[in-house]
């Protein structure tokens, strides 16, 4: 609806008081009835905190092979190990299996995530599976799989994340990474080759039989993690002689194979040491005007909106033509913030709201709240290191009680969800993500702006 709009002089004079006690680094409220042909205000209050969600993140098949660990004084350290299939193509072997011989077996492992201090060199392990993946089990960001203490393949390296180079079939400059080539040992190799023949290497069921999978780890002094992706540059192969000839066994690694990654999290020594169980939470007035967010582990911000009420009640019947969230981040260098964010209704324990069973987040474009399972993706945008959400359809909904398939949409704010893509729906971007790390700006002079074009009933 847009009804005419009338003065709402009497509604900031009415409130100054009210507002004149807030403490440092909130938001009043002004309104400035030019704009757009309506009412428009940018200074309701806007608080935040930091919480910590659920543990139960969902890390199967999701996102890429975090491995290693790193630290900073934000976030405290996060430490990454994988777990991936290995398939076969089945009634593949080794041919001339009887005179071959094992010259190498490799493990290339593409990777374009990197975080931490790649200036030091990282090791990464790989180890057997001592237990394959069940279909019928949801692995989680703190899930394990067993695996051999020995490792059957190592490197150390300096990560080169995003090195420029050039591609000599194209002849084009790209932001690439160097894979990291790690040689297994020979026993590995002449093992898989002794298999030729027999049932292990006759189809992909009877291979996971003998070998379940692999474990990357990473080395116990590492100050970085990375992220290995299923690109053309990631395989493992056998490379071996049958007579003269040179020959190669190609297992398959690839974005179809069973994987996960186990994360965990020591916040001891960080501004979020005090985040121990979910639903905990710290205002940003605590943690030096910031709020913070980081993937895959939990840490999220939760806005909330204390005077809407009081907006509601000085302007009568309103009409919220369109309202938008402006959130700044701080900027830092070291970890770059997570291209996108999410929005989800939370209740006053600071859990995300679920209808049936999925969560429920605030639309994209400020279109019906009926479809929030697919909910809208801020983009970061690092012209102005801010995000920016349309939040209308929520902001209407809440003014007037109003009930969505049944569902009461209540003032207890909404928490950001940080993601490395868009077009997620709910279930995915509360899935494990990246590690990518983002600092809200809460400081006086950028405070977070809830931007709202009105209209009143006269």
């Amino acid at each position: 609806m847009n009804w005419p709009t009338r003065t709402a002089f009497f509604f900031t004079f009415s409130l100054f008081a009210f507002f004149s006690c807030e403490e440092p680094g909130e938001i009043g409220l002004d309104i400035d009835n030019t704009k757009l042909g309506t009412a428009f205000t940018d200074t309701l209050t806007v608080k935040a905190s930091t919480i910590l969600a659920a543990d139960s993140i969902v890390a199967r098949n999701r996102g890429y092979l975090l491995t290693g660990s790193f630290s900073n004084a934000n976030f405290g350290t996060v430490s990454a190990k994988s777990f991936l299939e290995v398939g076969i193509t089945s009634g593949a072997a080794f041919e001339d299996a009887a005179n071959a011989r094992i010259d190498s077996t490799v493990l290339v492992l593409d990777y374009n995530e990197s975080f931490g201090d790649t200036t030091q060199n990282l090791t990464v392990n790989v180890h057997k599976l001592q237990q394959g993946f069940r279909d019928d089990v949801t692995y989680f960001i703190n899930s394990t799989l067993p695996h051999e203490s020995a490792v059957i393949g190592s490197a150390t390296f300096k990560p080169t994340p995003r090195k420029t180079i050039r591609k000599v079939l194209t002849n084009t400059t790209v932001n690439a990474s160097i894979p990291v080539r790690i040689r297994l040992t020979p026993a590995f190799g002449a093992e898989m080759l002794a298999q030729s023949g027999k049932t292990a290497l006759s189809n992909p069921t009877e291979f996971l039989k003998f070998l379940p999978g692999i474990a990357l780890t990473g080395g116990n002094n590492a100050k970085s993690a990375l992220g290995f992706t299923f690109s053309d540059s990631t395989y493992f192969k056998i490379y071996y002689t049958a007579g003269n000839k040179k020959l190669q066994y190609n297992f398959i690694i690839s974005s179809t194979n069973n994987r996960f990654s186990q994360l965990a999290a020591d916040r001891s020594n960080s501004p979020l040491a005090v985040l121990q169980k979910p639903g905990d939470s710290i205002s940003a007035v605590n943690t030096g005007n910031t709020a913070f967010m980081q993937e895959s582990v939990g840490i999220k911000t939760k806005l909330t909106f204390p005077y809407l009420n009081k907006f509601k009640q000085a302007l009568g019947s309103v009409a919220i033509n369109r309202a938008e969230l402006v959130i700044p981040v701080k900027s830092a260098a070291a970890f770059p913030p997570s291209p996108y964010l999410y929005l989800f209704e939370t209740n006053k324990s600071n859990r995300i709201v679920r209808q049936n069973g999925v969560p429920v987040g605030v639309p994209a474009n400020g279109s019906s709240l009926a479809g929030f399972s697919q909910p809208a993706a801020a983009a970061y945008s690092t012209t102005t290191q801010t995000y920016t959400v349309n939040i209308t359809a929520y902001l209407q909904a809440v003014l007037y009680n109003s009930r969505v398939n049944g569902r009461l949409v209540q003032n207890h704010g909404l928490i950001l969800s940080p993601a490395a893509t868009a077009q997620l729906t709910s279930l995915e971007a509360l899935s494990m993500q990246s590690l990518n790390q983002t600092l809200i700006n809460l400081a006086p002079n950028t405070p977070i702006k809830l931007r709202v074009y009105y209209s009143t009933n006269q």
